[in-house]
């Protein structure tokens, strides 16, 4: 028997390794990927299988112990399966090991395809509606590979159809990491800038996200988003506990952006007259045709932009989170006035996110000033709240947004899509697996093209969205 106890502490250790092992790699993957989480789900099964398997051996083998004392090859024998059992649980523990840290290059991704009707008038003249029919939506390469314990990297890669129907490619986020603690990792690159909840839990990959379209004013930039939902610069984050629950920041340091013009582009441009944003036009609607250029080649006259992220995960109410954001920095355009405009949002968000429910609702206040020194200081806000609610497969849901957006204030009026608007969402989700969802969306926006000038318009769609 004192073989047997000497056999039990040298196979148990081994075991724990093994469940260690499994669970230190995933650990450092980032926590807002669904597709790691699941990973070490199956990781931490499969390790736990392991154990059981190796507790049932050790007690046979102390029955075949006690059994067998009067047999004079019984300690030979028994040494020998020890030794065999040993070798076993090592070449397990290495693989784990293999595993853990050395995760090569995994590929996954995301794509959807729709069907979508739309009478929007996407080019601010009235008369001039949107599309309709089948459409393709992103096909979403993204690859998460590690080098050790503490370096890790993050690469997206999307392919998606334009306006235009063209196919263009866009290199979404490219960051390179050190982790030093779970209170803090330092990211460098192009990354989502950390403002508010969505846009850092909801990427390019539809599947992920309940709904179909995103809050129209946290769109992507080159989709109609008035904010800069990519920085390319530094990131700092991290999380630590205290008695009263988690508490999670955002720190980063990037290119200001800029708000670049297309000449060519028919929605006003070449009916102002004097510029693509010159007063209004006739008919009231303003000549905006910008978008934000993230400036990830850098800029001639470099101008930063700094932000930050701040939330509290309560921990006698879980599944809530409360927090607050800002950004600040001077943003350039390239119109034939060379507005600079200091933006400034502060705003505050709050999410609660059980097995059954979710809701979100974000809040930003624009406080922006024109240090060109010819409009003076301008204040707009935008918002939007939504709730879900999953029954297992089927996930029913509603949205509210709204904003109001000075139209004095430069930033806003360069933008093609700064204008001041109000939408209701409703929708329906099915899960098809836990890998592919069928979506039911309609909404009705009403936009505010100018002074006394709005476009009411319904819209209906249906997306198909897988993962891999």
């Amino acid at each position: 028997m004192k073989q047997s106890s000497r056999m039990v502490q040298r196979i148990i250790p081994a075991s724990v390794l093994v469940l260690m092992t499994a669970l230190a790699g995933p650990s450092q993957a980032q926590t807002s990927d669904s597709t790691r989480i699941s990973e070490l789900e199956k990781k931490l099964e499969r390790s736990l299988e392991l154990i059981n398997q190796l507790s049932t051996k050790i007690t046979q083998m102390e029955k075949s112990v006690t059994a067998s004392t009067t047999s004079p090859a019984a300690p030979a024998q028994q040494a020998a399966k020890v030794e065999q059992l040993e070798k076993s649980i090592s070449e397990i523990s290495d693989n784990l090991s293999r595993r853990a840290t050395d995760t090569g290059l995994p590929m996954h991704g995301f794509t959807d395809v729709g069907l979508a009707s739309s009478n929007e008038d996407q080019k601010n003249v009235l008369g001039v509606k949107g599309r309709k029919g089948f459409n393709l939506g992103n096909f979403d390469f993204y690859m998460a590979p590690q080098f050790g314990d503490r370096v890790k990297s993050l690469i997206e890669l999307n392919f998606e159809v334009s306006r235009a129907g063209a196919v263009t490619t866009d290199l979404e986020r490219l960051q390179v990491g050190y982790t030093f603690s779970d209170a803090a990792t330092g990211w460098v690159g192009r990354f989502h800038t950390p403002y508010g909840y969505w846009n850092t839990a909801y990427h390019h990959g539809a599947q992920i996200q309940t709904t179909i379209t995103r809050p129209k004013f946290l769109d992507f930039e080159d989709k109609g988003g008035i904010l800069p939902a990519h920085t390319t610069g530094l990131w700092l984050n991290g999380k630590f506990g205290t008695a009263a629950g988690k508490i999670n920041y955002d720190l980063t340091l990037g290119n200001a952006p800029a708000l670049s013009t297309d000449p060519a582009n028919t929605s006003l441009s070449s009916l102002a007259g004097a510029g693509p944003f010159s007063a209004p036009l006739k008919n009231g609607t303003y000549a905006g045709s910008g978008t934000l250029d993230m400036q990830m080649a850098g800029a001639l006259t470099h101008r930063t932009m700094t932000g930050f992220n701040i939330s509290f995960d309560p921990g006698a109410a879980e599944g809530l989170r409360l927090g607050l954001h800002g950004l600040r920095g001077e943003v350039a355009d390239d119109s034939v006035d060379l507005n600079r405009t200091r933006l400034g949002m502060f705003g505050g968000y709050g999410t609660f996110i059980t097995d059954q429910w979710e809701i979100l609702g974000e809040y930003y206040h624009f406080r922006n000033t024109d240090v060109s020194g010819r409009t003076g200081d301008h204040n707009s806000n935008a918002g939007y709240i939504q709730v879900g609610y999953n029954t297992g497969l089927w996930t029913p849901f509603v949205r509210y947004e709204q904003t109001r957006l000075d139209q004095t204030d430069n930033y806003f009026a360069v933008q093609e899509s700064g204008r001041s608007y109000k939408r209701s969402v409703v929708g329906l989700r099915y899960d098809v697996d836990p890998k592919a969802a069928l979506k039911v969306e309609l909404n009705s926006t009403r936009k505010e093209l100018g002074p006394k000038v709005v476009d009411n318009y319904p819209e209906a769609r249906v997306q198909y969205s897988i993962r891999f």
